[in-house]
């Protein structure tokens, strides 16, 4: 039998060594703390005496996947990590988050060999062949018994920035019959899935701020100092915008936060969280009555007939109960403030919009978008330069083969999407559940216990479980209520290409990188675990396919279709093929259906449906109820970074304190410094109390994935665990979306007291 690569590699990884190394260069970003001594002491060798080489490849953190080069010295240890100056699209850029991935690859907590858990509730090293040998024989022994529905899979987020795990993890799923795919989207980012397929018919369709030739840009729920904008690939965020600024571009932002260190790009709207919805349907109410719809439509198209565009009314009729006057009060901005804001963007000579996880995230984030697009449709701002536009592809979008009907569940209806089948707030449901419960579940690159709300029921619920195996770089919080830990080699250990960026991107552009160094100790590839799991289940597999090179056998199919292909890209300076430029024109036409565009279609209806009622508990909330939202900070990305010790400095974020305005801190008699009782009908915490008078009044924040404190597998986490605030998330019926399956974690009321 042909094979990708031989399961007998499961022996030591060549160039295997010790992962305590010395730093020893750095490009302009603050020095990576060397290893302390108890870590391991940097030793010279004969090996490190030799010639360092420099590897080209990119960081993979988060979606702008700027360019990296690592140096490598004689023995294949990385020693150095610095921005690639010679990238073409990143040009030098890299925050520091990339580049502290390096003390993560070196990190002494990192899982090395497969752990099993022992009757003591410690962990034992096995080999692999016994790891693969069990596990497949419990999963084998379990879909026998109880059918597909009883294993489930969690996903987490860095699987999109991984081109074989990611595909893999569907694979593993079709061999077993899985239908119960969860997947971390659902926890910022299914929204936007969701409203593309139902519009464009595509989840990977988006058009994205022009940012280079907008003259009104509107950001919503978005940091991009801290973040650097979700689904809208663009190194050096704050650069280009302060240079759409300096051409003449307007920029604001809405946010509860006021974004005071970018003033000089834009003025910030502080918004009442989880209202954006409101904010929305106002503007495009003011437009509608004062210019009309059909002013911006017949700018459409580019000077070629403009489509026909069907429910128009829809839109109207839901518009129509919103106006400024009736809505200012809910989102907490002057009825004049929305007014001229609509004007301003419905005057520019183009004018785009960007949402982001502050509003992914509320109660409506599908709506949101949907509006979003709409704002962009009527103004004639969709597919037009300077408004939002179809960035370059790789590849053309995956199409929807049909619009799936609701799922009827018994926690409520939910709509199957990419990313949200099902939402992951049912995740503790389906595992008590009496009739059929999950009993099986792999978690692969994930931390549903830290991510999803809930925790002690899912900490119940997890334990209930007859097998959870973690398939990880850590033995993070969920890893360590896990029967089997297994250790995923990370992004300097693997062969990747930039695939989830690809028509979101600023500059769009391919990029291949090869593994800089081979996988250390006993890590091994994310495909390569799930591949062994299925071959020793007598299921079909990766080691399948013919040929050594997995990367082309599955990505060639997708890349021929816009003339490129791994082998190709491996041929390309620096694995970089920079895309020709889209011209904007003809996409209503090419994404219509049945001669023309549909705005609203029908599967939008039940979201619809949710914004009256949710608008009428806002109208009768008390004037002092706090909302509470994420917090995002540079010494954290989702849970991703808990353990890096440079990172647990008094200036970085050795905690997560809960933010507060001091107005409101005043009113409650609360200080600085003290410990809070932060409670809701879901749970409760006891935090820290930190004031900062940028929150608008009435809301506070908190930073998400921490709360490390039975976490052994990850020392430094522990040290400093924090919080965890999706303890006050909802969970279960009424916790989601149903069109996009989101969960709501943000905009949740709390009551805040001393404790």
């Amino acid at each position: 039998m042909s094979s990708v690569r031989s399961p007998t590699s499961a022996g030591p990884s060549p160039g295997s060594g010790p992962t305590s190394i010395c730093p020893w260069w750095r490009d302009g970003q603050r020095p990576i703390s060397p290893p302390r001594n108890d870590h391991g002491a940097c030793r010279r060798t004969e090996n490190d005496r030799m010639p360092e080489t420099r590897t080209k490849t990119f960081c993979r953190l988060c979606e702008v996947n700027c360019g990296l080069e690592a140096s490598v010295d004689g023995s294949g240890r990385i020693r150095g990590l610095r921005p690639d100056k010679t990238h073409p699209v990143s040009a030098g850029f890299a925050c520091h988050k990339g580049l502290l991935a390096l003390e993560v690859h070196r990190d002494p907590d990192r899982l090395n060999a497969p752990l099993r858990r022992r009757e003591d509730h410690g962990f034992q090293p096995v080999d692999w062949d016994a790891a693969i040998r069990e596990i497949a024989a419990r999963l084998s022994a379990v879909l026998e018994e109880h059918g597909p529905d009883s294993i489930a899979i969690y996903m987490g987020n860095p699987s999109a920035f991984n081109a074989l795990g990611a595909v893999a993890a569907g694979i593993f799923a079709q061999a077993l019959g899985l239908k119960r795919f969860f997947f971390a989207g659902t926890q910022d980012c299914s929204n936007k899935f969701a409203i593309a397929e139902i519009l464009y018919g595509s989840a990977e369709i988006h058009p994205i701020a022009d940012l280079d030739h907008s003259g009104f840009i509107l950001m919503m729920g978005t940091n991009p100092r801290i973040s650097k904008m979700s689904f809208l690939s663009t190194p050096d965020p704050v650069g280009v915008l302060r240079a759409a600024r300096d051409r003449g571009a307007r920029v604001c932002f809405v946010n509860p936060l006021e974004l005071e260190d970018l003033a000089d790009v834009g003025e910030t709207l502080q918004i009442r969280p989880d209202t954006d919805v409101y904010f929305l349907a106002a503007i495009l109410h003011e437009i509608d009555s004062t210019r009309g719809f059909d002013e911006g439509l017949a700018k459409l198209g580019n000077g070629e007939d403009p489509p026909t565009i069907r429910n128009l009314e829809r839109l109207r009729e839901f518009v129509e109960a919103h106006p400024a006057e009736r809505v200012a009060e809910i989102v907490g901005l002057p009825a004049d403030t929305i007014r001229e804001v609509a004007r301003a963007f419905a005057d520019a000579d183009a004018a785009s919009i960007h949402l982001s996880t502050g509003v992914n995230m509320g109660r409506q984030g599908a709506l949101a978008y949907w509006l979003a697009q709409m704002l962009s449709l009527v103004t004639g701002n969709l597919d037009r330069r300077g408004g939002n536009v179809l960035a370059a592809r790789a590849f053309p979008a995956m199409p929807m083969a049909e619009e799936p009907p609701l799922e009827n569940s018994k926690w409520g209806a939910y709509r199957p999407s990419r990313g949200s089948t099902p939402p992951g707030s049912l995740l503790v449901d389906m595992i008590e559940d009496d009739e059929n419960p999950i009993r099986a579940l792999v978690v692969i690159a994930g931390n549903p216990l830290l991510s999803i709300g809930g925790e002690a029921r899912m900490r119940e619920a997890l334990g209930r479980l007859d097998l959870l195996v973690a398939i990880d770089f850590y033995r993070n919080a969920t890893g360590e209520l896990a029967d089997w830990a297994l250790p995923a080699a990370d992004w300097f250990e693997r062969e990747d290409l930039n695939f989830f960026v690809q028509g979101v991107q600023r500059v769009p552009y391919l990029q291949w990188t090869d593994r800089v160094v081979p996988p250390t100790h006993e890590r091994r590839e994310d495909w390569w675990i799930l591949s062994r799991i299925q071959q020793e289940m007598g299921l079909p597999s990766l080691f399948d396919v013919p040929g050594d090179d997995p990367l082309a056998a599955l990505w060639n199919g997708r890349l021929a279709e816009g003339g490129h292909s791994v082998e190709a890209l491996r041929e390309a300076e620096g694995g970089v093929v920079v895309l020709p430029e889209a011209p904007p024109g003809g996409f209503l036409q090419r994404v219509g259906r049945d001669g023309g565009f549909d705005c609203c279609p029908d599967a939008l209806l039940a979201t619809l449906d949710r914004a009256a009622p949710i608008f009428e508990r806002l109208e009768a909330e008390a004037s002092d109820q706090l909302k509470l939202i994420t917090r995002r900070t540079h010494h954290m990305l989702n849970s991703a970074l808990q353990n890096v010790k440079s990172l647990k400095t008094p200036a970085g974020s050795r905690t997560n304190p809960l933010y507060m305005n001091p107005q409101d801190a005043a009113r409650r008699d609360l200080e600085e410094g003290q410990f809070v009782r932060v409670r809701n009908e879901h749970g409760a915490i006891i935090v820290e109390l930190a004031l900062d008078p940028r929150l608008r009044p009435g809301v506070v924040a908190m930073s998400h994935g921490f709360g490390n404190e039975r976490t052994p597998g990850m020392p430094v986490a522990q040290a400093h665990p924090g919080v965890n605030v999706n303890q006050l998330s909802p969970i279960g019926a009424g916790s989601f979306d149903p069109v996009s399956g989101m969960e709501h974690l943000t905009g949740i009321p709390v009551e805040v007291l001393a404790s």
